[in-house]
């Protein structure tokens, strides 16, 4: 398993993909710095906010970085296009690999299971890191800027409401709230792109399987827009601004759920690899 597991873990993270999906996030991290952070930090235009004398609580990061200002165009359109950048990396590679026969020939040297699940694991992980590395570099580039202030219920300028998802943590453990906002994007990330090796066996066009979920988390965004669902698609629930309110034992039951589908689709397909 080690072996194959280098092998494809190399081919995910070595290649231009990787980088033009890293470069592609991170551009929406460095445009968000330079548009909204820098000046908060440093601009004129806020220096009474940054100091308190206009009677308001001075700027925090966590009310400054990328996952916090949903007033931001450049935060609005990472979170959505997210989907799609996570499944540029890696995830069509099954695909490939199948109507290019190298799936049939590494599966006669070292088995099914064991190149199914070095697939799986390194679609994942690109994933995971596409969608994650991004927001540190911004997260850690804006605290350079902006004082690492706690957040205050009262200043009515942090994102979380009191009925949001670990509101209570927000406020009194931050760093730990954006560490499981973290940590959930890493896995739905990881999951989204995932989905591209169950549409590999159902789609016959390459652009299609890769952009497959993205389309899918686009189409939950807009059927469930003005529903009290909406905070459950992938565009709206990782943000940790958190525009909806969401149950996370609902999120773990609907994702999870999600997860164990294309698992058991995903090891069926593989069991009757040669009859494809």
């Amino acid at each position: 398993m080690s072996s194959i597991l280098k092998i494809e873990l190399r081919r995910a993270f070595i290649n231009k993909i990787f980088l033009i999906a890293l470069a592609l996030g991170l551009c929406f991290a460095i445009a968000h710095l330079l548009v909204v952070v820098i000046p908060y930090g440093v601009g004129d235009a806020w220096a009474a906010w940054r100091t308190g004398t206009k009677g308001s609580y001075p700027f925090s990061v966590y009310n400054t970085w990328l996952g916090a200002t949903g007033y931001s165009i450049f935060t609005t359109l990472y979170y959505f296009i997210l989907p799609l950048i996570v499944c540029l990396p890696y995830a069509d590679s099954l695909y490939m690999d199948i109507t290019s026969g190298y799936a049939a020939n590494v599966i006669s040297r070292i088995g099914k299971t064991r190149y199914f699940a070095a697939k799986a694991i390194a679609v994942f992980l690109s994933a995971g890191i596409v969608a994650i590395l991004p927001l540190v570099i911004n997260f850690l580039t804006a605290a350079l800027f902006v004082p690492l202030l706690m957040p205050d219920p009262l200043a009515g300028t942090f994102p979380v409401s009191p009925r949001s998802m670990f509101a209570d943590l927000f406020y009194t453990a931050p760093i730990a709230y954006l560490c499981i906002f973290g940590m959930l994007t890493f896995v739905v990330a990881g999951i989204v792109a995932c989905l591209c090796l169950v549409f590999s066996y159902l789609l016959a066009n390459r652009f299609i399987v890769l952009i497959a979920p993205f389309l899918l988390c686009v189409i939950s965004y807009f059927v469930l827009t003005g529903s009290g669902l909406a905070g459950y698609s992938p565009i709206n629930l990782l943000i940790p601004a958190q525009f909806h309110h969401v149950q996370f034992d609902w999120v773990v039951a609907v994702y999870g759920t999600i997860a164990a589908l294309s698992t058991a689709f995903i090891a069926w397909r593989a069991a009757s690899y040669e009859a494809l």
